[in-house]
């Protein structure tokens, strides 16, 4: 069997590891940890979260049970801006669950990408391929959100 779907995963993933990347990079410092019209847009807050869900989804982190408590930051949704970490040290571990998501990704061929999921799964689809998709829709969605706020800040939106 060909490897065409998992192939395409593999870059669309890359690609989307690449717009946050680029994003990461472009945010100014003096606005990573303020507030974008509610308390809840803080690009720390946004850039940590699409962090860990790649860490977790991804890289497979979801299979620890202990894998939240884990967290090199603690609860990003609870997070405020004296908590959060700074551009920096957010970097550094996005560039780190991007690793361990590369390696995971690595590992799938066409077979693994068509499997079914098990019925405790149900609600992320039918097969691996749908669990990707979502995880691509659940890193838009935040992506987007990053722009609009570089976009706020007078920096062009990316996307790689």
């Amino acid at each position: 069997m060909s490897d065409v779907l998992a192939n395409d995963v593999r870059v669309k993933y890359q690609k989307a590891f690449d717009t946050i990347r680029g994003i990461l990079e472009a945010f100014p410092e003096d606005k990573w940890l303020v507030a974008h019209g509610d308390e809840y847009y803080i690009p720390s807050r946004i850039a940590y979260h699409l962090a860990e869900f790649i860490d977790g989804a991804v890289a497979g982190g979801f299979k620890d049970p202990d894998f939240k408590n884990k967290l090199p930051f603690g609860d990003w949704h609870h997070s405020t801006a004296e908590t959060l970490p700074g551009k920096a040290a957010l970097a550094a571990y996005f560039e780190e669950a991007v690793a361990r998501a590369t390696k995971a990704l690595d590992a799938i061929d066409d077979e693994s990408v068509t499997a079914l999921l098990p019925p405790e799964m149900a609600r992320m689809g039918a097969t691996q391929l749908g669990a990707h998709l979502g995880v691509m829709r659940e890193l838009s969605a935040h992506t987007g959100e990053m722009n609009k706020m570089l976009i706020e800040n007078g920096i062009d939106d990316v996307w790689k």
